[in-house]
């Protein structure tokens, strides 16, 4: 029997199927929303008994997490490398244009799972608002780390780059979801409006501080 033929490890079998419930609440959630989601239906649509949901996650709100957390991870990692030339006096413009494309894209892959999120984010006593707010946070504190780079923004208040930041975070994700709401949404001008507002917001913040 080939390598590629051998039969599944029970721990390969075990992370196989945690992919599977997975994917199918993501497409559930791109079809039905939030709404769509149970136990059942996610199950039915991965294929597996229902019980087995519970060797996975505790609930569906762990499920969505740990979706969350992964799309979050990916996305960041792939911000960080598209930031990095900023970091070694790279091309400012080019750098920033690129991180935007990147995170229109994540946005518009992700918008069925971030619209529940965010839907979340102001309750209170909601867990999955506590990691939306969590989330944001990051991806905030990643952007401030990268203004670095600029000069303007480098001398700021960390108070009002903070701000800064939040600003250019919702307007990314405000643009990502139009985006995917209308297919005549052009990515490249909101890229081109995403940039002049992050330098508009830099210079105007800078000179008033």
């Amino acid at each position: 029997m080939s390598q590629s033929q051998r039969p599944l490890t029970r721990a390969e079998s075990k992370l196989l199927t945690r992919h599977r419930l997975m994917q199918a609440a993501l497409v559930l959630m791109s079809q039905e929303g939030r709404e769509g989601l149970t136990t059942s239906s996610v199950t039915r649509a991965a294929g597996v008994a229902q019980p087995t949901f519970y060797v996975h996650f505790d609930c569906m709100e762990a499920l969505l997490r740990d979706l969350a957390t992964q799309a979050v991870s990916e996305v960041r990692a792939a911000l960080i490398a598209a930031r990095a030339p900023l970091l070694q006096g790279g091309d400012l413009m080019a750098a920033s244009r690129e991180a935007y494309r990147l995170s229109l894209r994540a946005i518009r892959q992700h918008a069925a799972l971030l619209t529940v999120f965010l839907g979340e984010r102001y309750k209170p006593a909601s867990e999955l608002g506590r990691h939306a707010r969590e989330m944001l946070d990051t991806l905030q504190a990643d952007l401030v780390a990268a203004a670095d780079a600029i000069p303007l923004a480098r001398d700021m208040p960390p108070a009002r780059l903070q701000l800064v930041a939040r600003g250019l975070v919702t307007l990314s994700i405000e643009f990502g979801l139009a985006q995917h709401e209308s297919k005549d949404f052009d990515e490249e001008d909101a890229v081109t409006l995403l940039c002049a507002a992050t330098l508009g917001l830099i210079q105007g913040a800078a000179i008033t501080s």
